[in-house]
C-alpha cells in the first residue's frame, strides 16, 4: 500500500497538483481528500476512474456549456451528511428540514442536466436516483419553493394553535386591550404551535428515513462526478494524458513538473520535458551539481504518484505499473524532526524500503543523491552497494547521484545533458547573481541514455570558476591538493 507523508507530498509536488483541482460541491471535496493511491488489486477500479475522467474530458470538447452548467448545479449542493445521520436517530429541526428540502430541489434540477450528458450512461459510480419520495415528505404541497413552511392544514392541532395566535395578535393591536392577559394567552398559543410543529417534525423525520438511502446515493454520485470533472478540467488545462496502468515498466514521454514549470516561467525560462523508461532493477541518473537530477527525479515520482491516484499525468505518453509501494529516500523530514542526521534518516528509510521488499509485490524506490550525507569515498561505496543489491530485487529503482561507478550494475543509465559552452567573456561578466542566472540559463536539463559505467559530468569546477571562486583555490583543486588550511 502506497503511503506518503504530508511533507513528501509537498516536496514532490503532489500537494501542489491536488490543490489545482477545484471541486465545487462538498461531496467532491470529501472524495478527493479521502482519495489515496490504488493498490495492485484495485486496477479495475483505477481504470474505471480514469475512464470517467476521459469521458468527461471528451464531453468538455463536444458540449462544454452543458458540462459547465452541470458543474454549476453541483456547486449548489450543501454538505448534509451529518443531517442525514441525525435523521436516523432523532427528529430533525426546522433548519435541518429546510436544508434537506433545498438539497432535494437542487438535486431535482441537477439530475436532468447529468442525464443529458451523452456519456452519463457510461460513467462509473455516477447514478442519480429520483428524490420524489423525499420531496413528497418535505414539500407535500409541491410548491418547490426554496423555503420551508409547514402549512396550517397539516394537522388540526397546528391549525387551531395558529388561529388562536392570530386572533390574540389582532386583539393586542386594539386599543384598551388587557395586554397582560392577552400576552399570556398568546404565549400559551405559541407553545401549542411549537408542540404541534415538533410532532410534525417527528413524523416527517420518521417518514424520511426510508428515503435516506436515495439521498446518500445522490450525494455519493455528486461527489464522484465532481471529483472526476475536476480532474478532467485539470487535464484539459495542462494537456495531460491518460496513463496506461499495469505491467512492470515505468515509461514517461515528455514529462513535466507543473509546479517547477510555473516557477521557471515566472523567471522567463521554460521547463525541459523528461523522457525515461524504468524497468525492474536499477536505473541510475547522473549529472553535475545544479544539473537537474532532483528536478528529473521529482518529475518522475510526481507523475507516477498521480497516475496511481486516478489522475491524468503531465506527459505526452505514459505507462505506470501498479506498484505495491512507493519508497522515497531523499530528505527525511520525520527523522530530522526527531533530531537524527540527514544521513541517519536516509539509512533508516533505506532499511525500511529493503525490509518492505520481503512483503512481496513490486516496489518503486526513488533515491535522490543517496548517501550524500557522508564523505565522498564512503558515500560512493554505499551507493554502489545499494545499486548492486537492488538490481536483483523485485523493484523498479531510480537513483540520482553524482558518484562515479554507481551505474556499473544498473540496467539503464541516464545522464543530464548539463552545462552548455559559453564564451569566456560571458562566463566572467556581471555580478555573482548575474553569473548564477547565466549558468541556470545555459543548463540543458534534458536526459540522454548512456552506457552503464559512463563517468559523471565534470561541471562542478567550471561552475566554481564561473562564479568567481578564488583562483588559488581553483589551482589547488586542479592539482588535486588537499590542503587542510584552505
Amino acid at each position: 500500500m502506497i503511503e506518503l507523508t504530508f511533507e513528501q507530498k509537498e516536496d514532490i509536488g503532489v500537494k501542489y497538483v491536488r490543490d489545482l483541482l477545484e471541486p465545487v460541491c462538498p461531496y467532491g471535496v470529501r472524495r478527493l481528500k479521502a482519495e489515496g493511491f490504488y493498490a495492485p488489486g484495485q486496477k479495475d477500479a483505477l481504470e474505471r476512474e480514469l475512464d470517467n475522467v476521459a469521458l468527461l474530458l471528451a464531453a468538455l470538447e463536444t458540449d462544454e456549456t452543458a458540462v459547465l452548467n452541470l458543474r454549476q448545479a453541483l456547486g449548489g449542493l450543501k454538505e448534509l451528511t451529518g443531517t442525514m445521520a441525525c435523521c436516523e436517530e432523532r427528529a430533525l429541526t426546522e433548519v435541518e428540514l429546510f436544508d434537506l428540502t433545498s438539497f432535494c430541489l437542487r438535486l431535482k434540477a441537477l439530475i436532468p442536466r447529468a442525464e443529458a450528458l451523452a456519456c452519463y450512461g457510461e460513467l462509473d459510480g455516477v447514478r442519480f436516483v429520483p428524490v420524489d419520495g423525499a420531496l413528497a415528505v418535505l414539500d407535500p404541497s409541491g410548491s418547490e419553493r426554496l423555503s420551508f413552511y409547514v402549512e396550517d392544514a397539516r394537522t388540526s392541532a397546528l391549525a387551531a394553535a395558529r388561529e388562536d395566535k392570530r386572533a390574540l395578535e389582532r386583539r393586542l393591536r386594539e386599543s384598551g386591550a388587557d395586554r397582560a392577559a392577552l400576552l399570556a394567552q398568546r404565549q400559551e398559543a405559541v407553545k401549542r404551535e411549537e408542540d404541534a410543529l415538533a410532532e410534525i417534525y417527528r413524523g416527517m423525520s420518521e417518514a424520511l428515513r426510508p428515503h435516506l438511502g436515495a439521498l446518500r446515493a445522490c450525494a455519493d454520485a455528486a461527489g464522484r462526478l465532481d471529483a472526476a470533472l475536476s480532474k478532467a478540467l485539470l487535464a484539459r488545462r495542462f494537456g495531460c494524458c491518460r496513463p496506461a496502468v499495469g505491467g512492470d515498466t515505468l515509461r514517461l514521454t515528455d514529462a513535466v513538473h507543473p509546479q517547477l514549470a510555473a516557477a521557471l516561467e515566472e523567471r522567463g525560462r521554460s521547463f525541459t520535458p523528461i523522457s525515461v523508461e524504468l524497468s525492474r532493477g536499477v536505473t541510475v541518473l547522473t549529472g553535475a551539481n545544479m544539473g537537474g537530477k532532483s528536478v528529473a527525479m521529482k518529475t518522475v515520482v510526481l507523475n507516477a504518484a498521480l497516475a496511481l491516484s486516478g489522475c491524468f499525468v503531465f506527459c505526452r505518453d505514459a505507462a505506470v505499473p501498479m506498484f505495491d509501494r512507493l519508497e522515497l529516500i531523499n530528505r527525511d523530514f520525520s527523522n530530522a524532526a526527531e533530531g537524527l542526521s540527514s544521513f541517519g534518516g536516509e539509512i533508516l528509510r533505506f532499511n525500511a524500503a529493503v525490509e518492505a521488499l520481503a512483503g512481496g509485490g513490486l516496489s518503486f524506490i526513488a533515491m535522490d543523491e543517496f548517501a550524500r550525507g557522508t564523505n565522498a569515498r564512503e558515500g560512493a561505496a554505499i551507493a554502489r552497494a545499494a545499486v548492486r543489491f537492488l538490481s536483483e530485487k523485485n523493484a523498479v529503482t531510480l537513483l540520482a547521484t553524482h558518484y562515479d561507478g554507481t551505474a556499473d550494475y544498473a540496467v539503464r543509465h541516464y545522464q543530464v545533458k548539463g552545462l552548455k559552452r559559453l564564451s569566456d567573456d560571458a562566463e566572467m561578466s556581471g555580478t555573482g547573481t548575474d553569473r548564477l542566472r547565466r549558468i541556470e540559463n545555459a543548463m540543458d536539463y534534458g536526459l540522454i541514455p548512456v552506457e552503464p559505467g559512463t563517468e559523471c559530468p565534470r561541471d562542478a569546477l567550471r561552475i566554481c570558476h564561473m562564479l568567481g571562486m578564488e583562483q588559488t583555490i581553483l589551482d589547488y583543486i586542479e592539482r588535486g591538493e588537499n590542503d587542510s588550511k584552505i
